[in-house]
């Protein structure tokens, strides 16, 4: 499970108060009880809180100079105490924390490193993972996981798309994190969309996934292979059969429409070369094609309009900013 590091340093804070309701403990138990690291975290706070409240109200911190003087520490033999490198440390952060808040303290000397991937517009990307699993990053989106995968679970953040193949490790879940759910896996491959951060949508290719929000997991969708879960930032979970067979499209290089509506056509091809493309009559949309483009055949959205528009009696034109219209062939 992961945790809003805003939330928890709340929880913290009122544990320090001692005005945690009985719910909030145990959220902030689980969070001890998670990594070794959040303990540590936990015992440097309180501790640094102790200091500063009895510190001086109008004492200003030197965090330029404590930042020198850490990098100092780190780089130069050691010749001190390990306890008291631990201690100086300790100094730092609490200056950093009186300063710029507890948040930049805990990522500075407690979180493992991490690592982020990203794509631009028209770009892809595979990424490999620590424990071998595969990720296949869509255009526009972003990855970020740890360097390497320790404690209870292999957690990775998504903003955008991918596809994940994952390796299976029964004693270590791997868990996409993608706006305000999270998918649960043992070892599947499903793709995650996140675009939306109010809209993310998961479809699973094999294998199980478990795909809830992040603060409601008691209200979960168990999604097994052929299926795909919708979770909106307002509603439940639903679920419901994958009938697009061109979800996988921006991944396969590949499209088919079998006796598929025009309309539907259209919108496949608009997300999949990520151009715009309308109707000048909007009843062609009831209009049905049937026909598949392999990769070789996709090399841009006018290869595949010179295929599609002739059997169909259409043509297409393309305005001045890149944007196409298909019409019929009578129409002038």
């Amino acid at each position: 499970m992961s945790y809003e590091l805003d939330h928890i340093e709340t929880l913290i804070a009122r544990d320090i108060d001692n005005s945690l309701s009985p719910g909030e403990k145990e959220v902030l138990q689980a969070w001890l009880d998670e990594d070794e690291t959040n303990r540590q975290y936990y015992a440097a706070l309180k501790s640094t809180w102790a200091l500063t409240g009895k510190a001086d109200t109008d004492f200003t911190p030197s965090t330029e100079r404590n930042w020198e003087a850490f990098k100092q520490q780190i780089t130069a033999t050691p010749t001190r105490s390990i306890f008291h490198t631990y201690r100086h440390v300790l100094r730092i952060a609490a200056s950093v924390i009186l300063l710029g808040g507890a948040a930049t303290a805990y990522f500075m000397f407690f979180q493992h490193p991490e690592v982020s991937v990203a794509t631009l517009a028209h770009e892809k990307k595979t990424v490999t993972l620590p424990d071998g699993s595969k990720a296949y990053l869509n255009q526009n989106s972003k990855l970020t996981y740890a360097a390497n995968f320790e404690g209870k679970e292999r957690a990775v953040h998504l903003e955008g798309e991918a596809f994940f193949e994952v390796t299976q490790h029964t004693a270590q879940p791997f868990i996409v994190y993608a706006s305000h759910t999270q998918t649960q896996v043992l070892g599947t491959a499903f793709d995650v969309k996140a675009y939306d951060v109010s809209q993310v949508e998961v479809a699973v290719v094999t294998g199980k996934v478990a795909f809830s929000k992040r603060d409601n997991q008691q209200e979960k969708l168990l999604l097994s292979g052929g299926s795909r879960g919708v979770l909106k930032d307002t509603k439940g979970p639903e679920q419901m059969r994958i009938e697009d067979p061109n979800f996988m499209a921006w991944k396969e290089n590949r499209l088919s429409f079998q006796d598929t509506r025009l309309g539907d056509v259209i919108n496949t091809l608009q997300n999949y070369f990520d151009v715009r493309i309308t109707l000048a009559d909007s009843d062609m949309a009831r209009f049905r094609y049937n026909g598949t483009f392999d990769p070789e055949q996709l090399g841009n959205v006018e290869s595949v309009l010179e295929v599609i528009c002739p059997t169909m009696n259409l043509r297409w034109t393309k305005n001045q900013q890149g944007e196409y219209t298909l019409h019929k062939q009578l129409d002038l």
